[in-house]
């Protein structure tokens, strides 16, 4: 008699998705996250305490410079890290402290936010890097180095969605 290997039972249950986000799981997983990750899903709060807390990698600051199409003076000016420390950390694989980890969860959140209203990355990124009267000609990118320059990029955003004025 020969033996067939048992099929799997068929069933018509959708299969249960995990609970877990995908950044969560990212974290879990990896320990790291993407900047284009952190942008792309919806990342909880307790991810984010995680990710701040544990120090996102150095290398965050390459994704930012593809992400953001700038150059790394730019992204070193929104960490608030000089350029030689940063580019030892990248460097050496090591993580950011808590301080930039923060900022750079702030300017991932202000991403996504941006990506919500305008409907793309590439109107989104134009947007964060152009010159705002709304921030007295600052960029939106450059307010998101500190809360509350986030917070009135926000308030932006959220009157360009419900078309109210700023």
């Amino acid at each position: 008699m020969i033996k067939r290997p048992k099929k799997p039972p068929t069933s018509s249950k959708v299969p249960r998705l995990h609970a877990r986000s995908v950044t969560t799981r990212a974290v879990a997983r990896a320990g790291t996250i993407g900047f284009e990750t952190l942008v792309a899903h919806p990342t909880p709060v307790a991810t984010k305490i995680e990710l701040i807390r544990r120090g996102v990698t150095a290398r965050v600051v390459n994704d930012m410079v593809r992400f953001f199409e700038v150059p790394k003076q730019v992204i070193f000016g929104i960490l608030h890290m000089p350029e030689s420390t940063t580019h030892r950390l990248i460097k050496d694989d090591r993580a950011l402290d808590s301080a930039a980890s923060e900022r750079v969860v702030r300017v991932a959140d202000i991403a996504h936010a941006a990506e919500e209203t305008f409907g793309s990355r590439a109107a989104a990124t134009t947007w964060l890097k152009t010159a705002n009267r709304g921030l007295a000609g600052a960029t939106p990118l450059s307010m998101a180095d500190t809360e509350p320059g986030a917070a009135e990029v926000r308030r932006l955003l959220a009157s360009i969605d419900y078309g109210g004025v700023f």
